[in-house]
């Protein structure tokens, strides 16, 4: 365990120090606030991994963010270019207490490598288990909150315009 959180940290480490000295990749214009990021990649990555469509992983980003890497919603909290809560990584084993979450623990939810990846997990996790529509509206207002009446029909209706759009372009 201990091998595996010094392992853990040296990738933020190394990804923290990758985007400090200046290291990018052309990006589409629509990434113009994250061109240090290989963001394209990142969610062609998880797509593959997590069994879902590019254009689906890109409708969420465009949604939550607009590809902002750096979004932070202090509200809820949820952070990242996916907008992870602390509760869902601590689901994912990325935090301990979602409650009180160290700085260190913000740092690996935003590193967009890692919130692309917890993110499109979960995407594949509720779209899998629920009808499409559902699960889209989950991952707006969470299993819980959709379970308890809480409905998101404008944010679904923004993401399957935006993953349409995606997957006829």
């Amino acid at each position: 365990m201990i091998i595996f959180g010094a392992l853990l940290l040296g990738i933020v480490i190394l990804i923290l120090t990758s985007y400090a000295s200046g290291a990018s990749s052309p990006l589409g214009s629509q990434y113009a606030n994250s061109s240090e990021v290989d963001l394209e990649g990142i969610i062609k990555t998880n797509a593959a991994r997590w069994e879902i469509e590019v254009a689906l992983i890109k409708a969420i980003i465009r949604r939550e963010t607009n590809f902002n890497i750096k979004a932070v919603n202090p509200s809820d909290p949820s952070y990242g270019v996916m907008q992870i809560t602390p509760i869902l990584a601590q689901t994912y084993g990325i935090v301990k207490d979602y409650k009180h979450p160290t700085q260190m623990e913000l740092a690996q939810i935003m590193a967009p490598e890692v919130n692309v990846n917890l993110g499109s997990q979960f995407l594949s996790y509720l779209t899998g288990k629920y009808p499409f529509d559902i699960g889209i509206q989950m991952y707006n207002v969470g299993e819980a909150g959709y379970n308890s009446g809480r409905r998101a029909s404008a944010y679904l209706a923004d993401v399957k315009r935006f993953y349409n759009e995606y997957k006829s372009g």
